[in-house]
């Protein structure tokens, strides 16, 4: 459908106000203000994410960073607590000064409210994938990591940088992170961006079978999930395998996994751990390593190599 001309006065209003932006960037080599070029490439994910988006979400998508320059981080205290007083001064501020301007073109008050909401994330602790905040959300992940990945690895230190990596990754949908694959990204990049990436679902696996979280441990895999397990016997599907874990560990006493090391390259993630569970009077200890393939977000391969078992007595375990 096309944009009604309405749309396009307000979408054109809130480009010639960023048109003032002081900082000029380069992106997919293109040069140009940074919240145009930012606003643009927010819009292109949330299109790819909701190719139905209203009205009221595409305005959000251009005009949620509105004037952002004009309030810099440097105004307010130095470290988090600064840090997130800020960013929500400016999301309100951003739905005042759109809110405006959309009154100006001629949008209703539901209408602008709706703007407003979405600019300021209310409601994105609750939002089901597809709501228009956790759109908006997913596309602001996608540019961040599109536009400052680099930057940002350059800075932090090597082992700082996968955490920033998969905070980003949690405010995400799994709509958001299926499109994570297709972020314009160099090669080096990307292996990073896949490596944190890798870490964070398996880590987010091993918490939940050690939980016993089965619900949890089954979001992590992905649904053609393939089980090779020590003996070649094999799972297919996520539904068959998170069953299997469930009916397997269910039925063991005192189960207890303890993660010894985690080695990660690119999307493969080695983990050494041990598995312990109660056997008569002892404690009956395996020591394995599994090796995990994660594509997309999600595992799609689980593989498992053990060790001889090693009875202990309970009170040394």
């Amino acid at each position: 459908m096309a944009p009604s001309a309405r749309l396009r006065a307000a979408l054109a209003a809130i480009d010639d106000a960023n048109l003032a932006d002081p900082t000029l960037v380069t992106v997919r080599a293109s040069r140009g203000p940074k919240e145009i070029i930012h606003a643009n490439l927010v819009t292109e994910w949330v299109l790819r994410l909701k190719p139905e988006a209203d009205e009221a979400l595409l305005l959000a998508a251009r005009g949620h960073h509105f004037r952002r320059w004009t309030v810099p981080r440097t105004s307010y205290p130095a470290g988090r607590s600064g840090y997130l007083r800020w960013r929500k001064d400016l999301h309100g501020q951003h739905a005042r000064e759109l809110g405006l301007l959309l009154a100006d073109t001629g949008y209703d008050e539901p209408t602008i409210e709706r703007v407003q909401a979405i600019v300021r994330k209310d409601g994105l602790v609750r939002a089901a994938e597809h709501d228009d905040v956790q759109v908006l959300e997913d596309a602001l992940c996608l540019v961040f990591l599109e536009t400052q990945l680099v930057d940002i690895a350059a800075r932090l230190d090597p082992d700082t940088l996968p955490g920033v990596i998969t905070k980003t990754a949690r405010k995400m949908s799994p709509a958001g992170l299926a499109l994570v694959a297709e972020v314009p990204l160099g090669a080096g990049s990307r292996r990073i961006l896949d490596a944190a990436f890798a870490r964070d679902t398996v880590q987010r696996y091993l918490d939940a079978m050690a939980k016993a979280d089965w619900s949890a441990l089954a979001a992590t895999l992905a649904p053609d999930v393939e089980r090779v397990g020590p003996y070649r016997d094999t799972f297919q599907g996520r539904e068959p395998y998170a069953k299997y874990l469930e009916d397997i560990i269910g039925s063991l006493s005192a189960y207890a996994l303890v993660v010894v090391d985690m080695i990660v390259d690119g999307s493969r993630v080695a983990v050494e751990l041990n598995e312990t569970v109660d056997d008569g009077e002892d404690r009956l200890r395996t020591d394995e390593t599994v090796v995990f393939e994660v594509r997309n977000g999600l595992i799609s391969l689980v593989a498992v190599y053990l060790q001889t078992s090693e009875r202990i007595a309970a009170s040394s375990a």
